[in-house]
């Protein structure tokens, strides 16, 4: 389980740019009010919290001396005020009425919901920075998928959230971004996220692994021609079995298993041969679909035995995801795209540190 304060002290770097930037905007939001005066440079101090010490804050200055930030405590240097604001900041969604009810209660100040709004659109740019930040050039794997949670827009709907993952050559994983288009999953979506994705630099994918959606194999051989695809194999074997009366799960699960498990290609093919001609005449339409899928379905056996599990499937995302559902449960809903945006960056580039420490 991931502990606050763990994602708290990960995020100590991300709190203090966060916090300079919030800082700035509010002196933006003085001088506005205060035309005479000027900026006048910033000071340093350091802050010392429950989850550590943010060192060398960059506070604003101006040159009546007239403004004071209602975010820092000025006469006390150790504060559990910070941590609470922080945490409603980086956790509860940052609306302004929120915002506006933890200032009143922790400083026992009213600042307006307009200007509480221009603080707030600090964490959406710093959302958009990471979001969109330079990719590596070439990934030997990349994992897409999506799962569907609810979003409030004019009423609560259920829609896709789409994340991809990638795998360096050296096998450094790091999530390559999370999407919010709208709606249920599509092609055309994941056609705007791999244009997406190239545009931030990445020029070469040896393998894309992803559900069976239909028309993925075009996106993906549009946008990355050289890319092999792989359709994911749980994903095809939950397909299968979903589609088969009970009495034949078992046995069916065991026979598909053997397929995929086969020691090269060529065994691999013959294997599902004989499966899908074992069962056509029970279930015809199943074993014709899986036909469809054949050319793509074995891609994985062309790499060696050690590696070929960390591509068949899409057990990356899943694990992800779940951590995801459980987080995002305690939200029932997200209120706004907005808050659904805050809250998957703070997991999202959470998890995404915890990858960058494995390598």
């Amino acid at each position: 389980m991931i502990e606050t304060k763990n994602i708290l002290e990960l995020f100590k770097p991300i709190v203090k740019e966060v916090l300079e930037s919030m800082l700035k905007e509010e002196r933006e939001i003085y001088l506005e009010n205060n035309p005479p005066t000027k900026g006048n440079g910033f000071y340093e101090r350091d802050l010392k919290t429950a989850f550590g010490e943010l060192t060398a804050i960059r506070v604003p200055r101006t040159r009546d001396n007239g403004f004071k930030s209602a975010l820092l405590p000025y006469r006390k240097r150790i504060t559990e005020d910070l941590d609470a604001l922080i945490r409603a900041m980086l956790i509860s969604g940052m609306s302004t009425r929120k915002i506006a009810e933890v200032l009143k209660e922790l400083y026992e100040i009213k600042i307006s919901y307009a200007n509480i709004s221009r603080i707030s659109q600090v964490g959406i740019e710093e959302i958009q920075k990471w979001r969109s930040r330079p990719l590596m050039e070439e990934y030997a794997v990349v994992f897409l998928d999506a799962m569907v949670f609810p979003i409030k827009r004019d009423r609560v709907e259920n829609e896709s959230i789409y994340v991809a993952i990638g795998i360096t050559p050296e096998g450094r994983r790091e999530i390559l971004g999370y999407y919010l288009p709208g709606g249920m999953e599509s092609a055309y979506n994941w056609r705007e996220i791999l244009l997406d994705i190239r545009e931030r630099g990445v020029k070469q994918i040896h393998f894309i692994v992803s559900d069976g959606l239909s028309g993925m194999k075009n996106v993906i051989t549009e946008i990355y021609p050289h890319a092999k695809y792989q359709p994911c194999v749980v994903h095809v074997m939950r397909n299968i079995l979903a589609k088969v009366r009970v009495q034949h799960r078992n046995i069916i699960a065991t026979e598909i298993k053997e397929v995929f498990h086969a020691k090269d290609k060529q065994e691999a093919e013959q294997l599902f041969m004989k499966f899908t001609q074992k069962w056509k005449n029970i279930y015809p339409n199943l074993m014709n679909n899986l036909l469809t899928i054949r050319e793509n379905i074995f891609t994985y056996m062309e790499l060696p035995e050690g590696i070929r599990s960390m591509v068949y499937t899409n057990n990356a995302l899943e694990r992800l995801f779940k951590e995801l559902k459980r987080r995002l449960k305690t939200m029932e809903m997200c209120q706004s795209e907005a808050s659904a945006e805050k809250y998957l960056y703070l997991l999202l580039r959470y998890q995404n540190e915890k990858f960058l420490k494995e390598s």
